[in-house]
C-alpha cells in the first residue's frame, strides 16, 4: 500500500530524508566504553551530590591505600607508634607473647581483620564500578528522553499530516459530488 501526497510548499521526500538523517545521527551518537569512562570522571550533579562522591575517588584511594585501609599480620598486634618508648613496649610485648597466648588467641582476630582489609579493597572497586554504571544509566536515560521527544514530534507531525489528508479527501469528495450534481442537473 503506497500513496503519494502532493501539497504545495511541502516536499515530503525532503522531510523524510531529514528525519532519517536525524535518526542516523542519533544511532551514530552512541558512546563508546572509553567515552563513558571519561564522562564518569566528571562530577554527576544530576545524580549525586558533589560532596558525596568525587570523580577521582578510585585513583585517590588506590594511590594511598594506607590512608583508608590497614594491613594486618601477626606482628601488627604487638607494634607501637610511640617512638622510643614504643620500641621498649614492643620488646616487652615480644617477651610476654607466650604468656599472652595462654590467655587469648590472636589468630582469629588477625584473620578477620585481614579479611576486612581485602573487603575494603573490593568495596572501593565496587564503588568505582557503580559510579560508572550510574553514569552509563544517566546517559541512557537522557538518550531515551531525547528519543521520546523525537517520537512525540513525529507523532504530532503524522497527526497533522493525517488531518490534512482527511481534509483533502473530504474536499475532493465534496468537489466531486458538486460536479456530479451539476452534470446530472443539465
Amino acid at each position: 500500500m503506497s500513496f503519494e501526497i502532493r501539497a504545495e510548499g511541502v516536499d515530503v521526500q525532503e522531510v523524510m530524508a531529514r528525519i532519517r538523517a536525524r535518526i542516523a545521527e542519533k544511532k551514530a551518537g552512541l558512546l563508546t566504553e572509553e567515552e563513558v569512562r571519561e564522562i564518569a570522571e566528571h562530577r554527576l550533579p544530576g545524580v549525586l551530590d558533589a560532596h558525596d562522591l568525587k570523580s577521582g575517588l578510585l585513583a585517590e584511594l588506590l594511590e594511598q591505600p594506607s590512608r583508608w585501609n590497614y594491613t594486618f599480620d601477626p606482628e601488627t598486634l604487638y607494634r607501637s607508634s610511640r617512638g622510643s618508648v614504643g620500641r621498649v613496649l614492643e620488646a616487652i610485648r615480644r617477651l610476654l607473647r607466650p604468656i599472652q597466648k595462654l590467655f587469648w588467641n590472636p589468630n582469629p582476630m588477625i584473620t578477620a581483620l585481614s579479611r576486612q582489609s581485602d573487603l575494603n579493597t573490593y568495596y572501593i572497586h565496587l564503588l568505582h564500578n557503580l559510579a560508572l554504571e550510574v553514569t552509563r544509566l544517566n546517559l541512557e536515560v537522557q538518550d531515551l528522553k531525547n528519543r521520546n521527544l523525537q517520537l512525540q514530534a513525529r507523532t504530532e507531525f503524522l497527526a497533522r499530516r493525517e488531518k490534512v489528508l482527511e481534509g483533502m479527501v473530504a474536499y475532493r469528495a465534496t468537489e466531486g459530488e458538486g460536479k456530479v450534481s451539476a452534470d446530472g442537473g443539465s
